[in-house]
């Protein structure tokens, strides 16, 4: 049975002609061939699977090829044939990942100086170059600014940040770019034409979209999609295949979030669980359908983008309706931090259903971002002619009987009208709008209660008491709850936390009269 070549090494372009989305690298790698003007030493850095080594093969067969075609190699003369085989010494790859030690680099200097067989160029394509030590880059250094006439050395490389500066002073840089997801797509649908793969397009930008960027990333995805099934590979195939979460159960699960279901976000969690999807995945697909959702909301032709079968893309466009885009970016970056709060938590679990509860509540949320999703959201509803609860902001009837209008914004509210979450809320939101930040923080950092017409804050630092004790301080405050009824407010100190700071005071003073080696602190 013949042996089975993946679709990457077996589509690997065999000409700068089939190269594809590095057209400004080509263009000028073939004006140096036409004209000539070969330099000694190239650095090829780019994310994985860009073309780099491709780019580095083809560059060395082109530039000792007798008859190049628009600056590729032709592939049928004596050269070109004869560095097809894979023991020819003038095109030489060195993987630095294993061979990055100094006596390698030696033993490079010393076959550098013989000149090539059969070509006019000795060639030296040394990938992952980054990975060669300190002393393996001194060796090299003096060979690469004045090596042979005979010899170009083309390095390769995804972490350009770990070269040496010296190194690369001497090399001509080129820096890869991402392949866009339409490029893949028109190149990944042309290898399963040749395939006979019969596919819908949704399922190939699916795939493209799967290789953010990365070419090789894509056609690995499509390796495995090929082979999927004997019919028409759809979209609904391609994300089984990426184990992605199912698009219903996801549907579900944005749409209680963005309408504030709280037990629906539970139970839609439990159910995306029991597909024995890892939490990370999980997250990941919430992150990439907030991307898709803020794109719906702000673009004038989002399936152009998103590239989605129009069953789905219906879908998402109803639960983009219920929201704004304000709350749409602070879900998103709740969710972009509970992806790197994963790596350090053991229950993963946990954290997804924070961040899902975090977004279905933005009530409970005082950061900015979220109190701007928060107005946002309230002005829509306002201009829409509902009439909002203070407290859970619950829609009530519509805004037609004037009199009551008149009568609820004549009534001023009491500071025991609101729970104290809401209140001390209130109070930072305040704060935060009159550019009072330091106060703010120090405020996040007390507790307060409420009984009858008295508001106490209580403080445990000794520092923070004294500031917030200050009239002007404490007008602050005051002034943080425009719109409610007066109110008595008092700072105090915390007596466990006073009494603690005065056992410290006198055991710093008794270690200083009798020595620290004679005092014994018992728990």
């Amino acid at each position: 049975m013949e042996n089975y070549l993946a679709l990457y090494r077996r589509y690997r372009p065999s000409t700068f002609d089939g190269l594809i989305g590095q057209e400004h690298i080509v263009k000028t790698l073939v004006n140096q061939i036409k004209n000539n003007r070969l330099g000694h030493a190239y650095l090829f850095t780019g994310t994985r699977g860009t073309g780099k080594t491709s780019v580095a093969k083809i560059f060395a067969k082109a530039i000792n090829c007798l008859h190049p075609i628009n600056g590729s190699p032709c592939g049928e003369c004596e050269v070109c044939k004869a560095l097809q085989d894979p023991s020819n010494i003038d095109v030489i790859e060195i993987d630095a990942a294993s061979n990055n030690g100094v006596n390698e680099i030696r033993d490079l200097r010393e076959k550098v100086q013989y000149p090539p067989v059969s070509c006019s160029k000795k060639v030296y394509i040394i990938d992952e170059v980054h990975m060669l030590t300190g002393a393996a880059f001194n060796a090299l250094l003096k060979t690469l600014e004045e090596p042979p006439t005979h010899a170009v050395f083309i390095l390769a490389t995804t972490e350009v940040h770990k070269i040496p500066a010296t190194i690369l002073s001497r090399c001509m840089r080129f820096d890869f770019r991402l392949v866009s997801t339409e490029v893949i797509a028109k190149h990944i649908a042309e290898i399963f034409d040749k395939e006979n793969k019969i596919y819908d397009y949704e399922a190939i930008y699916a795939i493209a979209k799967a290789g953010e960027g990365s070419v090789r990333d894509a056609l690995s995805v499509a390796d495995i999609c090929i082979s999927c099934g004997d019919d028409k590979l759809t979209y609904e195939d391609v994300i089984n295949v990426l184990g992605s979460s199912g698009t219903s159960l996801l549907n579900e699960y944005m749409y209680n979030l963005l309408s504030g279901n709280v037990g629906g976000v539970m139970d839609s969690i439990e159910k995306l669980c029991s597909l024995g999807k890892s939490i990370g995945v999980l997250i990941k697909d919430v992150c990439s359908y907030l991307r898709d959702l803020i794109i719906v909301k702000n673009c004038q032709k989002p399936n152009e983008i998103l590239g989605l079968p129009d069953a789905y893309f219906l879908e998402i466009k109803k639960v983009a309706n219920l929201t704004n885009s304000d709350r749409l970016l602070r879900s998103l970056d709740i969710f972009s931090m509970a992806e790197n709060d994963l790596r350090y938590s053991n229950h993963q679990r946990v954290v997804l259903e924070t961040a899902s509860i975090k977004c279905c509540r933005p009530e409970t949320d005082y950061n900015i971002d979220a109190l701007l999703a928060r107005i946002k959201t309230l002005e829509e509803q306002v201009k829409n002619g509902v009439k909002l609860s203070i407290e859970d902001n619950a829609i009530n009837e519509p805004l037609d009987k004037p009199e009551i209008k008149q009568e609820t914004e004549k009534k001023s509210l009491n500071i025991s009208d609101l729970s104290l979450d809401d209140l001390k809320g209130k109070i930072l939101s305040g704060l935060r709008s009159m550019g009072r930040e330091m106060l703010w923080n120090i405020f996040q950092g007390v507790s307060i209660s409420v009984s009858g017409n008295v508001l106490t804050v209580n403080v445990a630092d000794e520092g923070d008491f004294d500031l917030l004790s200050r009239e002007d301080n404490k007008r602050l405050i005051n002034d943080s709850l425009e719109g409610f009824n007066p109110f008595q407010l008092e700072i105090c100190r915390l007596e466990q936390s006073k009494m603690i700071s005065e056992i410290d005071n006198a055991t710093e003073r008794m270690k200083k009269i009798f020595g620290e080696d004679i005092i014994i602190i018992k728990e």
